[in-house]
């Protein structure tokens, strides 16, 4: 089995080393990085409605000054950050698993004034509309270099942990310095960002599901298996990288329901508690007595001398080990299903707006025939008659005297000797001057034809290609356009019937897809 190297600042990298080794993973902790404080001018309390955080550390070397925002609100990424916020006296009331952006999307109108707490080292946040997000920089992290104790590890094939985007790139940069081969060392990353500033040629570079240390040590378990350079058999998640959230083993952090980890411990010690009496009776040699129907070999003679301590297999604190790992196995499981969660309710939301686009589609496709919408009528009403209640209307009315564009195509025709033929009307003199008037037309080379059968034959074709509205514009301006009253009525009625069917469509569109909120409240 590989070694597991954590590079993270302290007390992080102890808490994930000690997190490995209860999962069985043999691992070493190296902190390439010190954390120290920054001096940062504090905000008026009374202009900040909540406080945003996204490391642990934000709260480890704030100050004195922290002790001005007791009681706020405040929004955290990961459970370690959360715990800390509570410790130092603020009012956690939402965690977030997907980073701060998605923390910060989710904050309710009431706290649209926030202070972000940050590292010198941060990811840049877009406040969303209505909502100030005034900055401070409390702490800084400084790089150190490769010890030579590490560097011979490395040497070897080994599994680093990478927590952010910039150990990454000082863990790539030390190991190109010493030239250690980068294809001997593979790299659990917690998120896809940090797996991308690591560059390539590693012997393996993975990101965790989800941006905490229970996804990261599942994929460490797996690379310190595998054989050299296979990479494990897990996807790799696109969620974007959480800022550093430490790991704590879930019986302190309470990652698990309460009843289900009181559920485990139990089992665990009753199966405890019976192999420890099997081994007792295996040596009282009383098991046949228990058991009288299996056959048992003879044993040897067992000297008549009393144990000098009880035979129970495991001490207090392997049990206690055994336990930590089981309930961090548990954790990962109830995160994954989570993520399950998430995923089959974003699938929901995309179902139902397929399923808004196809009733638009078959009431487009029954108007257009003029055939009566029927039970799809009553589902285009109960699904857009509250969003979109006027465009429902133009088109159930449409509905019960239905216009077709091939109706509107065979009356154009019928009408056509009428709408290009001057009306008999006016003086002999009037109606001469008119067909002089005919014999020349002065337009710019680029303008249409006023001839009213050029006119009439531009309507067709509009008509034919779907655009009413262009349609009727021709027709109007024919000569006689007044016996064409009725068609227009019909064309134009024909055209907003399509202009609904068309604003329906875009809100189907552009409704939002349902999804599990990215945080959710503390009890």
């Amino acid at each position: 089995m590989k070694p597991f190297i954590v590079i993270r600042p302290q007390p992080g990298c102890d808490a994930t080393v000690a997190a490995a080794e209860a999962l069985g993973i043999e691992a070493r902790g190296f902190p390439l990085f010190t954390v120290g404080p920054i001096a940062w001018e504090a905000p008026d309390p009374a202009g900040i409605d909540a406080l945003l955080i996204g490391s642990a550390n934000a709260l480890r070397h704030g100050g004195d000054d922290l002790a001005r925002y007791r009681g706020k609100p405040a929004y955290c990424v990961g459970e370690v950050t959360a715990e800390a916020a509570r410790t130092a006296g603020f009012d956690v009331v939402a965690t977030g698993r997907g980073g701060l952006q998605a923390v910060l999307d989710g904050v309710p109108p009431e706290h649209a004034r926030l202070l972000r707490l940050a590292g010198q080292q941060r990811v840049r946040l877009t406040a969303p509309q209505g909502v100030t997000l005034a900055e401070r920089v409390v702490y800084a992290s400084a790089s150190q270099p490769v010890p030579p104790d590490l560097a011979a590890l490395l040497a070897a094939p080994a599994v680093v942990a990478l927590h952010s985007a910039e150990a990454a790139r000082h863990f790539a940069a030390e190991c190109d310095r010493l030239g250690l081969a980068r294809g001997a060392i593979a790299l659990a990353a917690l998120g896809p960002r940090v797996a991308e500033a690591a560059g390539d040629g590693w012997a393996a570079l993975v990101a965790a599901a989800t941006p905490d240390d229970g996804a990261l040590l599942a994929l460490a378990d797996d690379l310190c298996h595998s054989s050299d350079g296979a990479q494990p058999e897990r996807p790799i998640s696109m969620q974007e990288e959480a800022p550093a959230p430490s790991f704590v083993p879930p019986r302190r952090a309470a990652a698990a329901p309460r009843s289900a980890r009181t559920t485990l411990i139990v089992a665990l010690i009753a199966v405890l508690v019976g192999g420890a009496l099997a081994g007792w009776l295996v040596w009282r040699g009383d098991l046949d007595a228990v058991l009288p129907t299996r056959e048992a070999a003879p044993a040897p003679a067992v000297p008549a001398v009393a144990p000098a301590a009880s035979p129970v297999p495991a001490t207090a604190a392997g049990i206690e080990a055994n336990v930590d790992a089981m309930e961090t196995r548990v954790a990962i499981l109830d995160k994954r299903l989570g993520q399950l969660g998430i995923d089959a309710d974003a699938a929901a939301g995309q179902a139902t707006r397929a399923e808004s686009l196809l009733i638009v589609a078959a009431t487009r496709r029954l108007i257009e025939k003029g055939a009566p919408l029927g039970a799809i009528g009553d589902q285009f009403k109960l699904r857009f008659g509250d969003s979109q209640p006027n465009a429902v209307k133009t088109v159930l009315d449409a509905a019960k005297s239905p216009v077709t564009l091939d109706e509107l195509s065979a009356r154009l025709d019928a009408l056509g000797p009428g709408l290009t033929n001057t009306p008999e009307s006016g003086t002999t003199w009037t109606r001469v001057r008119s067909e002089l008037s005919n014999l020349f037309a002065i337009r710019r080379e680029s303008g249409r034809a006023a001839d009213p059968r050029a006119r009439l034959e531009r309507a067709r074709l509009m008509l034919g290609a779907g655009k009413a509205e262009a349609a009727i514009a021709e027709v109007e301006a024919l000569p006689g356009a007044d016996g064409a009253a009725s068609w227009i009525a019909a064309a134009r009625r024909y055209d907003a019937t399509q202009r609904a069917l068309d604003l329906v469509e875009t809100a189907a569109i552009l409704t939002p897809v349902r999804k599990t909120a990215a945080i959710a409240a503390q009890p």
